[in-house]
């Protein structure tokens, strides 16, 4: 039987058995070995004796597909500097299905992760020095598409939010005109992204000058902008309105435009008076804001 790895013992005395007379046949039929089996040992037998009935192996003389030390050196040196197979194969001139095959067999068939450079935390020292802007889209509960303007003091987290119906410079800057009148405080700066309705700075046009700054530039108010694709940067304006979405939106859950706005006003009441936040040691930013100015002042 093909596959099956006799003891060399066996294979001896039955060589020995033909030897003396007994056909092959007789033996394939009594110890239930495949004739064509027999015979092959009986040739090695007669070549070599009883030595060369042992099991050889059937490994190939040959493997076109083994790499050698320095083309798994340079395979695995590839992976260190992030190339894909692909792009291993192409400057090793390893074939790509090898390069998979040795990757997976190393546990480096997934390229880690990028690491994340540290977040930079900063607070600033008095409200009014920096301001946090954002947008945000909203799901749509009625007929027109809606969205909600965001704003964070820095310093105190004291907050303001509006719902509206466009996404425009005119609408961020009739928000900010609106935040300018709900602080009891001067704002030196205004933080956002790199959106066209806050500044046109990385556009086609970049010299062209929005709505929105020029509202800052009459009121004296500098405009910083975050870094391309460094959302954290403007971090705290964006955990403010995860915090509406997870405690304000999802625990009414309104169904219309007109209830959304309603919750949203309630929850800023709530927010600036009388949630704790974590981040002022369990100040409210309203009771953080009075107590800057109470001290300011002492």
């Amino acid at each position: 039987m093909r596959g099956v790895a006799h003891d060399p013992v066996l294979r001896a005395q039955l060589m020995a058995l033909h030897e003396c007379g007994m056909s092959l046949a007789e033996l394939s039929a009594r110890h239930g070995i495949a004739r064509p089996v027999l015979s092959r040992w009986w040739a090695r037998y007669r070549d070599g004796g009883a030595a060369a009935l042992y099991p050889q192996s059937r490994r190939p003389q040959t493997s076109p597909t083994r790499l050698s030390a320095a083309q798994r050196y340079a395979v695995l040196g590839g992976r260190d500097f992030g190339w894909g197979a692909g792009r291993i194969a192409d400057e090793t001139g390893v074939g790509h299905g090898t390069v998979q095959r040795l990757l997976e067999a190393t546990g480096r068939q997934v390229l880690p992760a990028a690491p994340r450079l540290p977040v930079r935390r900063y607070e600033k020292t008095r409200p009014g020095e920096l301001l946090h802007i954002d947008l945000k889209y909203l799901p749509q509960l009625g007929t027109w598409p809606e969205f909600a303007f965001a704003a964070v003091d820095d310093f105190s987290r004291e907050a303001a939010a509006q719902v509206v119906g466009e996404r425009s410079t005119v609408a961020a800057t009739r928000f900010l005109e609106y935040v300018l009148k709900q602080l009891p405080y001067p704002v030196e700066a205004v933080m956002t992204d790199n959106d066209l309705m806050f500044t046109m700075r990385h556009a086609f046009h970049g010299t062209r000058v929005t709505r929105f700054e020029q509202a800052l530039r009459s009121a004296g108010i500098k405009h910083r902008l975050i870094k391309p694709r460094t959302p954290q940067t403007n971090g705290k304006v964006e955990r403010f309105i995860k915090t509406i979405d997870d405690e304000c939106y999802r625990v009414i859950q309104p169904q219309t435009s007109r209830s959304r706005i309603g919750a949203l006003q309630l929850f800023l009441e709530y927010y600036n008076y009388a949630r704790p936040h974590q981040s002022l040691g369990g100040l409210t930013p309203v009771s953080r804001r009075t107590a800057y100015f109470a001290t300011a002042k002492a």
